[in-house]
């Protein structure tokens, strides 16, 4: 501390003031260095939301014919009516275990009538004597039982969501509309977006008028 012999004046070193102004430059420009790193952190977050979201519909909307969860079965006659009518686009989803009452789309096995055809009915009985589920079904607008027994491993998956009429559209290519689906999702995703302007940064190139 220095104190003028004069006056008795308390006289502060001209560091102080220096100190303090360099202390007053680095608070100011601390902001605008904020600025510059949230838009890239904003970015980055926003990119792994986005891999994730791109995971989990992957999942979802796997077809069922490539080991996924999902499948499409486009109703085909009048057996399951009124609950599903034909051309009607049911979505299945895979489980682990069925029930009666539970609606399912199913291949019939090899060695039966018609196999490898595609049957969506409900199942009526489920015979647990052996070693997988035997299930028996029927078609809600038919007098009989089905012919075919089938397992776990010959079901597509169980109704969850019917779209009307559309099945025509869609019929003998529901693997190729999933996987179409998956491919426009991977492209959003991967899609570069446009990078924002700086603060102060102008949008469009300046123009020049000429006389």
């Amino acid at each position: 501390m220095i104190v003028d012999p004069m006056t008795q004046e308390i006289l502060r070193p001209v560091a102080d003031n220096a100190s303090g102004g360099a202390e007053s430059d680095t608070v100011a420009s601390s902001p605008r260095h904020a600025e510059q790193q949230q838009p890239r952190t904003r970015g980055g977050v926003r990119k792994v939301l986005g891999w994730m979201l791109l995971v989990m519909l992957v999942v979802a909307i796997w077809p069922a014919t490539w080991g996924g969860l999902t499948g499409i079965t486009v109703v085909n006659g009048h057996s399951m009516e009124p609950a599903y009518e034909n051309n009607d686009m049911v979505l299945t989803l895979r489980h682990s275990s069925y029930a009666v009452g539970d609606v399912v789309s199913y291949k019939v096995p090899e060695g039966q009538d018609g196999a490898g055809g595609r049957v969506i009915h409900r199942i009526i009985a489920v015979d647990d004597s052996g070693v997988q589920p035997v299930f028996t079904t029927q078609g809600d607008n038919n007098p009989s039982v089905d012919p075919w027994r089938f397992s776990t491993t010959d079901i597509v998956g169980e109704a969850t969501l019917r779209v009307p009429r559309i099945g025509g559209a869609f019929n003998g290519s529901s693997g190729l509309m999933l996987g179409a689906v998956v491919g426009f999702a991977v492209l959003v995703v991967l899609w570069p977006s446009r990078p924002k302007p700086q603060n102060g940064a102008p949008t469009t190139k300046p123009t020049h008028e000429t006389d």
